[in-house]
């Protein structure tokens, strides 16, 4: 397992009162993004930039706070299910669209999913989560690597 630290790095040496504000959010989503980071290997298998990793990271944490059992019940009846909360719908259209055997309570699988659907259509199928993610392009928000590598989100 690679493993990673993720932290706040100011581009300058002071805090001031202009970046005071984006340094506070970056500590806030870095305490989300640790909540859930035993996921990162499972999420960075299928989310490869820095930038994807810590965005799914930060929905995997809106969404269940990672635990892949949990079920929301919504107003129209319908539930949403698992790590990234699939709803009953989506799942539906998923399943026949990618012909998938298995479940939304396996994380693994929900992942992958999760990815695919990204890739083709966004990442706005969390957009009811987004003002809890969204602060993930922080950009103080760094990763580091176990070979010592930094990487700025997105680079």
């Amino acid at each position: 397992m690679i493993g990673i630290i993720i932290s706040c790095v100011l581009n300058t040496t002071i805090l001031t009162t202009d970046n005071v504000s984006t340094y506070i959010e970056c500590l806030d989503t870095k305490v989300k993004v640790e909540y859930v980071v035993h996921w990162h290997e499972t999420i960075s298998t299928y989310f490869k930039s820095d930038e994807d990793i810590l965005r799914a990271l930060g929905i995997v944490f809106c969404e269940s706070r990672g635990k892949p059992t949990v079920i929301g019940i919504n107003t129209n009846g319908t539930k949403d299910i698992g790590l990234w909360q699939f709803n009953d719908r989506t799942w539906e259209w998923l399943v026949g669209k990618l012909n998938i055997k298995g479940d939304r309570f396996n994380p693994e699988l929900s992942t992958e999913v999760a990815s695919w659907l990204i890739r083709n259509d966004g990442w706005h199928h969390w957009n009811s989560s987004k003002h809890c993610w969204v602060s993930t392009d922080n950009e103080y928000l760094k990763i580091k690597r176990n070979n010592n590598e930094t990487r700025r989100n997105g680079s």
